[in-house]
């Protein structure tokens, strides 16, 4: 429900930051358009003046130039007053139709700025129109009281309905969003249930919208689907591991009786049969583990790892072959509790690739708690290409699953014609290395 609340603030506030910003935008905009109008209408009644004049002057050279209350005009640029004459010589400050405004607009002092119009006569003379300022004369510029209040009424007005529009917009957007959002909510809430098997076969609540009533359906629907799924992996993985087991103890016993026929000791096919039977028989047990949802943890043994580097190497020696192999062993005898099994597995993977791809020369095993480091030599560390093939014993990917259920860290490094493999045995929180992923074939298949 929290995500449903946040939603609708989300919402709500995002409409009323629009409105807000149209009625800002309207407030700012309305005055620029309003003196827009009133220099338009004062361009306006100046040109018209001007033209009327100019029609007039055509048939009457005589005819006197037009004066009034907001603006006087003269023939020639000669008859301006002096001042006019040095603005028109200067660019004007603003221009709005047919008119020119020259001087500072930012001055309070009306003196300072002119409004002036042009008009071509047909005799090649100009008529110039400029506004009067009637600050100078005495009583000053005359009141218009009846105007003012008809102005500020109507501005009262506008301000009146942007409150009007904004109130009744707030209330609207409210209801809405918390008449889209609720449902939202409850989809929510219903959708945390999906966990039980029980919640996903009910009957599903009515959100009041199609559209959410669908997303409920094939949200089931995608739970039951993955439901379905881990019941089917649950049985196979159940009916494997008996399986498995059965054949895997018939294996093992009859290579113990087949031992003991020979005096104890096997010939070469039959040890490894051994070998593979024991390294199935682990891996079974380390997937079975993995695949439960929440795992118990793995019993801790205290383990002598050079013993147990030593069994390992002995059981992988067959893979060195003819070549000429140094292995250099410091070990130290540091006691330490792991889980027995898991470690065989991911240490003996290790082992098993150094020993495959190595060249000939030295393999160095290192260990200090909670550190195990394997170096070998490689003939090239090239980049391979992603693959499907996990090669030997569990593959990259499971070994690395197998760490991060563990907490053990997994660091590879290629240099040159050295290949790093590093085993970190203290439990931290696990982040993916690229550098892994992309690493040649000896990194830990």
């Amino acid at each position: 429900m929290r995500n449903g609340l946040g939603l609708k603030w989300v919402i709500s506030g995002s409409f009323l930051l629009l409105i807000a910003v149209v009625l800002l935008i309207y407030s700012l905009l309305l005055p620029e358009y309003s003196l827009r109008g009133l220099l338009y209408t004062a361009s306006a009644m100046m040109e018209e003046e001007a033209q009327y004049f100019a029609r007039h002057y055509k048939k009457d050279p005589n005819t006197p130039p037009p004066h009034n209350y907001f603006y006087t005009s003269v023939i020639g640029k000669e008859a301006l007053p002096e001042k006019i004459r040095q603005m028109l010589d200067t660019p004007p400050s603003l221009s709005f139709g047919a008119v020119q405004v020259f001087g500072d607009l930012d001055s309070d002092d009306d003196d300072e700025n002119r409004a002036v119009l042009a008009q071509p006569l047909g005799d090649g003379k100009t008529l110039y129109m400029y506004d009067v300022d009637h600050d100078q004369e005495e009583g000053g510029e005359v009141e218009t009281p009846l105007s003012d209040a008809y102005l500020d009424r109507e501005l009262r007005g506008v301000n009146f309905i942007s409150v009007a529009v904004f109130v009744p917009a707030l209330i609207i957007i409210a209801l809405l969003v918390w008449w889209l959002v609720r449902p939202l909510g409850r989809l929510a809430q219903w959708s945390a249930t999906l966990k039980d098997a029980d919640a996903v076969s009910g009957e599903r609540p009515n959100f009041g919208f199609k559209e959410f009533n669908m997303l409920a359906d094939a949200l089931a629907q995608s739970v039951q689907q993955v439901q379905a799924a881990s019941l089917r992996e649950g049985r196979l993985l159940r009916y494997t591991s008996h399986e498995l087991r059965t054949p895997l103890a018939v294996l093992k016993a009859n290579i113990e009786l087949l031992a003991l026929q020979s005096g104890g000791v096997l010939p070469p096919p039959l040890q490894r049969i051994q070998r593979s039977v024991l390294n199935m028989q682990r891996i079974a047990e380390t997937l079975l583990w993995m695949s439960r949802e929440l795992p118990e943890a793995l019993p801790e043994e205290a383990i002598d790892m050079s013993s147990l580097v030593g069994e390992l190497i002995e059981e992988q020696r067959y893979l060195i072959g003819t070549r000429d192999i140094e292995l250099l062993l410091t070990i130290s005898n540091e006691p330490c509790r792991l889980p027995v099994t898991a470690c065989r597995i991911v240490v003996g993977n290790f082992l098993r690739n150094a020993l495959q791809y190595a060249d000939d020369g030295s393999v160095e095993i290192h260990f200090e708690h909670p550190h195990l480091r394997i170096v070998n030599r490689i003939r090239e560390a090239t980049k391979v290409e992603p693959s499907s093939d996990f090669g030997y014993g569990l593959g990259l990917e499971l070994m690395r699953q197998l760490c991060a259920r563990l907490g053990w860290r997994i660091e590879v490094l290629a240099q040159e014609q050295l290949f790093t493999v590093t085993l970190n045995f203290e439990a931290a929180p696990v982040e993916e290395e690229p550098a892994a992923a992309n690493s040649p074939a000896p990194a830990a298949s």
